[in-house]
């Protein structure tokens, strides 16, 4: 006869990621202050996981993931990175709707089926609108751009995110003009 015996096993764990791999020790990883997968990978201990959109020591389980360039790997180096592919600013008139698109690269497909945003950036404050995927460009939602200051033009910035609030590197700077103040800018000639 056996005896019946009872087996417990405690163990601990900080967290468990989405795709089923296992942090020990989410706070000793030092990785996880970098927010941008370019920087990520500068650092040699580290490496992006793109679904996560996050910068690890750990591994990254069942994830895409982005080696620094030293690391003999099929994706290693920041030309394999989630970004903005353009940086020329957009000129805008003070008063205009417009429509902004954002070049991307590095659209892993899964990334085609989730929803898509636009992070504006304009006098310190943040706004979030809806966008679409259309190829390799991101459509923002139709907004009003509004120079309020006595300054000729302001100056600005539109992040990508997909999956909600995950981030593209990069971003693409705009100028807002008044036309009053500044007829030669490149925006009040149209």
């Amino acid at each position: 006869m056996v005896p019946n015996t009872l087996v417990v096993i405690f163990f601990s764990l900080s967290s468990l990621c989405l795709a089923g791999d296992i942090i020990l020790d989410s706070n000793k990883d030092a990785c996880r202050v970098y927010l941008s997968c370019a920087t990520c990978i500068t650092k040699k201990t580290c490496t992006w996981c793109v679904t996560k959109s996050r910068c690890t020591q750990q591994a990254c389980g069942n994830d895409n993931v982005i080696y620094p360039s030293d690391v003999p790997a099929l994706m290693s180096g920041p030309d394999f990175c989630p970004r903005v592919d353009e940086s020329k600013p957009v000129t805008i008139k003070s008063g205009a709707k417009e429509i902004l698109a954002v070049k991307i690269t590095q659209i892993y497909l899964y990334m085609a089926f989730t929803p898509w945003k636009c992070k504006i950036t304009l006098k310190g404050k943040e706004k979030i609108v809806p966008a679409v995927l259309i190829g390799d460009k991101v459509y923002c939602e139709v907004m009003e751009f509004t120079n309020d200051t006595e300054d000729p033009s302001i100056e600005g910035s539109v992040a990508v995110l997909w999956d909600y609030n995950k981030s593209f590197d990069g971003s693409l700077p705009f100028k807002i003009c008044r036309c009053d103040l500044d007829p030669a800018c490149k925006a009040c000639k149209l």
